[in-house]
């Protein structure tokens, strides 16, 4: 009999999480597991996934949402709640008091959160003992966890974000094309940006040095990919910084290695990362990567040899690394090189294995209590 897997997400708009939830779901052995996707709310751009997907309509943190995810479990028979992000994990804790099925926590990052996340790491502080596992997604966000919680009986694996490295394939895509998609002349030197609009990403950051590279070098040009909450703020900061004419907003694209195939180099300018999932996206499409030291990004990013690292994220300090890159072509190959070979190691095998001998090791766990 298949293991049967609830996996239970905030909402499944494009970002890390809903691309992590798409890939185990699409990816976990069919034979052995049966798969259901549950976002508690619905997203009019929401990411298709090939599983029985079940939508809700809970925004908030809604204690009426653990109800409606302990009735789902009793209706499909579930062994396994996997949970994702802060609103579903605590839904699924508080769930786990009127049902059977087992809680894995999986951590993306609110934990990270500052005075914004006091509430989350209250609630997950309180009802966390009621986990099996807990899996974080890079060393940065299990130290994290730890601070937090006692997890002293509860495992706490490092699972690590993986992409789809059949899609993110570089040899699919024609530079040209992606220029001309976005109306980019050939002679411009394009940075690129990826991510959403939060404050956390630090997309402003990159505004503010467009404005110092500007000044510089006419032919730079920047492509900022994505959507969110401070996108007017960020489109202000454009206008007042007079960069109407290089910077230019694409939205979301369902496919991003469309957009990032324009991309000379890229810049993660966040203040915030727990790991970090872009940074691997354009190391397989063998764009250079500038990136704050925060986070998972530093287990990512080795200064020069597989990205340049900052000292410390400031504008300038973004404009002169990036400037760098363009004078230093020897540079830029040798990181495009070794970062593609480092990037290698996220393309999946590794990371569902880890997460499918979790579920058959839980589930044998508990049959064995069962049967004691």
């Amino acid at each position: 009999m298949r293991i049967r897997v609830l996996h239970v997400i905030d909402h499944l708009g494009y970002g890390g999480a809903p691309i992590v939830v798409k890939n185990i779901a699409e990816k976990t052995d069919r034979r052995l597991f049966e798969t259901f996707v549950c976002a508690l709310r619905t997203n009019p751009n929401a990411l298709p996934i090939k599983a029985e997907l079940i939508s809700l309509t809970y925004h908030r943190y809604n204690p009426f949402a653990a109800f409606a995810i302990a009735r789902l479990c009793k209706k499909y028979k579930i062994d396994i709640i996997h949970a994702h992000l802060q609103k579903s994990i605590i839904s699924s804790l508080l769930a786990s008091f009127f049902c059977s099925s087992k809680i894995i926590l999986h951590e993306h990052g609110p934990i990270l959160r500052g005075r914004s996340g006091f509430v989350y790491r209250l609630l997950i502080k309180t009802l966390g003992s009621r986990a099996a596992i807990v899996i974080a997604n890079s060393q940065a966000t299990k130290a994290a966890l730890l601070r937090t919680v006692d997890f002293a009986e509860i495992s706490v694996p490092v699972v690590s974000n993986f992409i789809d490295f059949g899609r993110l394939d570089p040899a699919l895509y024609d530079r040209n094309e992606a220029r001309d998609a976005l109306g980019i002349d050939e002679s411009k030197i394009v940075i690129g940006f990826m991510g959403r609009f939060h404050r956390c990403k630090g997309a402003d950051l990159l505004v503010q040095a467009a404005a110092i590279l500007s000044e510089k070098d006419r032919r730079f040009c920047f492509v900022i990919v994505g959507d969110g909450a401070e996108r007017n703020r960020l489109e202000e900061l454009v206008l007042r910084l007079d960069l109407k004419e290089k910077v230019i907003f694409t939205g979301i694209c369902k496919n991003s290695a469309e957009a990032i195939k324009a991309f000379d180099i890229a810049v993660i300018p966040s203040r915030r990362e727990a790991f970090g999932i872009s940074a691997i996206e354009f190391m397989r499409m063998k764009i250079p990567v500038v990136a704050s030291p925060v986070g998972g990004l530093v287990e990512l990013i080795r200064h020069e040899q597989t990205g340049i690292l900052l000292d410390s994220l400031t504008a300038e300090n973004i404009a002169d690394a990036v400037s760098r890159l363009v004078r230093d072509s020897p540079l830029r190959e040798r990181l495009t090189k070794n970062a593609e070979q480092f990037c290698r190691k996220f393309d999946g095998k590794m990371q569902l294995q880890q997460i499918e001998n979790i579920y058959k090791n839980l589930v044998a766990r508990s049959a064995c209590l069962e049967n004691s």
